[in-house]
């Protein structure tokens, strides 16, 4: 038997009802029976959050779970964590599980860091001793020490993430789960919460990590499951099932950052076009790492612009910038710019890795930093690799192997 498995499990939500647990029900059914109820609960008002969802995870796997918003992915993990019941099907868990699956929860606002790092451990079945034990170390990880005696209340965002990691992390789970929480630390605490998690998994701890950082994903987990519309869409070797999820959200991105799209004109100029093209100069949607690409810029200037200036800016879709450069560091633009054209900007090879990105262009006049012209997030690209490496760049390298 597997640490956690689940067979046919499906998970149904009224709309309009907000309880998923008894602290919720009460009030709810006070409502009811005063005859208050606001939504009714009927059929109609149905929603499946979770669809015959069926898969198992083996003791000291790490099982990823990606897909898009409301495919179902954190009602899973309630589900699991038994912060939410299904409504059918069977689930099994094996073992001592800690779950950082929602901000803040399971602490008690009201109570010190201090008392709920104790709550939190005998709610996680550790003894007295057992917590008392390990306290030093769980707040020597939270980097917490100057506000144990605070309230919960008080905390910001990421410092009940750093406490809650710090608990889940040091009660020496046989199951962790771990939803998108981690984002809300600084990035600091996130690379040493990602070396414990290492940690974890190398003593054989089994766990489910949920995240939007794909890259994430494909280095800590063994398997990953893409969940869509409630349902097991694939599941199998990381790489391959992130391929995927990335080739169908580039269909939904070209077009929600097609809407997205924001062009500024003024009197002065517009920008009327902004087109990508290959070595060829045909038209592009997809290139590989390390080919060319073109960015052909289409203009028309209404009045003279005194020292012009393009900006043309590269960022991947989850807005992390690439590259940026400014002509006028390359002497290619006249003292002033007149009636209509064409600039071209080459990259004789592109060294981005996988993913999807899309091209600003913005057009200054004379050292101001407010645009005359601008196009934003105006062409989406994605790339492809043949080959393995991860990251966001490749760069050039070499490996050499000495030994006797």
């Amino acid at each position: 038997m597997h640490p956690i498995e689940l067979q046919s499990v499906w998970k149904r939500y009224h709309l309009g009802s907000k309880h998923d647990s008894l602290r919720d029900m009460i009030p709810a059914l006070l409502k009811r029976w005063a005859g208050r109820e606001a939504h009714p609960e009927t059929p109609k008002n149905e929603f499946w959050a979770l669809k015959d969802v069926s898969f198992h995870v083996k003791k000291g796997e790490t099982l990823g779970i990606i897909g898009p918003n409301g495919a179902g992915k954190s009602t899973l993990l309630k589900i699991l964590s038994r912060i939410a019941k299904q409504t059918r099907g069977a689930i099994r868990v094996q073992g001592r599980l800690a779950a950082l699956i929602e901000l803040g929860g399971g602490f008690h606002p009201d109570l010190s860091g201090r008392e709920n790092i104790y709550l939190q451990g005998t709610m996680l079945g550790l003894s007295r001793r057992e917590i008392v034990s390990r306290f030093d170390s769980i707040v020597a990880f939270s980097e917490l020490e100057s506000f144990l005696d605070t309230p919960v209340k008080r905390y910001s965002s990421g410092m009940v993430v750093k406490l809650g990691f710090a608990i889940a992390a040091h009660i020496h789970p046989d199951i962790l789960l771990l939803d998108e929480v981690l984002a809300v630390g600084d990035i600091g605490f996130q690379q040493k919460c990602f070396r414990r998690i290492d940690a974890l998994r190398s003593a054989g701890t089994t766990m489910i990590f949920i995240s939007h950082n794909l890259e994430a994903v494909h280095t800590l987990c063994d398997r990953v499951l893409l969940l869509r519309h409630g349902q097991v869409a694939e599941e199998g070797e990381p790489g391959a099932v992130i391929q995927r999820f990335r080739e169908e959200m580039l269909g939904h991105v070209m077009r929600d950052e097609a809407a997205a799209s924001t062009g500024n004109s003024t009197a002065l100029a517009q920008l009327t076009d902004v087109a990508l093209k290959d070595a060829d100069g045909m038209p592009l949607e997809t290139l590989t790492t390390g080919e060319p690409l073109l960015i052909e810029v289409s203009y028309q200037a209404n009045q003279p612009i005194a020292n012009p200036m393009f900006r043309v800016a590269i960022e991947r879709f989850d807005g992390l910038l690439c590259h940026a450069t400014a002509s006028r560091r390359h002497g290619v633009v006249p003292e002033t710019l007149r009636g209509e054209g064409t600039l071209t900007l080459t990259y004789p090879a592109v060294p981005l890795l996988p993913n999807l990105y899309h091209v600003t262009v913005e057009l200054f006049e004379d050292g101001n930093p407010i645009p005359v012209a601008s196009l934003r997030r105006h062409r989406i690209f994605q790339i492809i690799s043949d080959g393995h490496d991860h990251g966001t760049v490749q760069l050039e390298h070499s490996w050499l192997l000495q030994h006797p």
